[in-house]
């Protein structure tokens, strides 16, 4: 399960998360009115406060470099999925090609995070199976409630859901075999990006009518989520 560090978070990394929920809550309260430049620019903003907090954490409780840099690139990746689907806020002319890249980045992030959780834990193979099923389920609602997506898309997303299942069910194993702070975080956080991609799958494959309800379920939950997931690197 590895070594404790001191699970002491530096100040610095309070005020960036704090900064960061600043950006988010801008960008939520600029796309309900409309502001879609306005609302990307803060959501640029606030991925890279994502990594600012897992870099400053790091730096000032410098314990698991492993698992570091596995988050890292695990929000690196988020963050070229939130530019690319930030831009097809302001050209939806693109939306078609940019929905399939932007959620193929985001998968490449959360196989990181998983294996983040995985280099810590070790393999578990209950995890594993939750995973699997995860990818059974989303592979059958996906056709159920006829999602506009097409062969190769519906596979995407059906793994991505996979990737979601087995980083819930691999954090939780964190937490049960040792309930410090920075795996608290790294579930709940898992949880929430679950909640949020859910949401993010009726938004674009569903005709949904109250578009900004989800609109605000999906960021107040992605942001919290990434923010949680960077600071377990400070709590290690």
């Amino acid at each position: 399960m590895g070594s404790k560090g001191d699970g002491v978070m530096s100040p610095l990394c309070y005020v960036l998360a704090l900064v960061t929920a600043v950006f988010a809550a801008g960008c939520v309260t600029l796309r309900r009115k409309g502001k879609a430049f306005e609302g990307m620019m803060c959501k640029f903003m606030a991925s890279f406060g994502f990594l600012s907090v897992a870099i400053v954490g790091y730096c000032t409780n410098p314990h698991n470099t492993y698992y570091f840099c596995l988050v890292c690139f695990a929000l690196f990746f988020g963050f070229f999925g939130d530019v690319l689907l930030g831009i097809k806020e302001v050209a939806p002319t693109f939306r078609g090609k940019l929905i399939p890249l932007g959620t193929f980045y985001f998968l490449i992030g959360h196989i990181f995070f998983l294996s983040a959780f995985i280099s810590i834990s070790g393999f578990n193979l209950i995890a594993l199976l939750v995973g699997v099923a995860g990818f059974v389920f989303a592979l059958v609602m996906i056709k159920v409630l006829k999602m506009k997506a097409d062969n190769k898309l519906w596979i995407i997303m059906s793994i991505y859901y996979g990737a979601l299942a087995y980083k819930i069910a691999a954090s939780l194993v964190l937490l049960l075999a040792d309930p410090r702070p920075a795996w608290w975080l790294a579930f709940i956080g898992s949880v929430l990006f679950f909640i949020s991609d859910t949401c993010l799958a009726f938004l674009y494959f569903t005709p949904v009518k109250r578009k900004n309800v989800l609109v605000t379920a999906e960021l107040s939950t992605y942001y919290p989520a990434q923010i949680l997931l960077a600071m377990s690197v400070a709590l290690m």
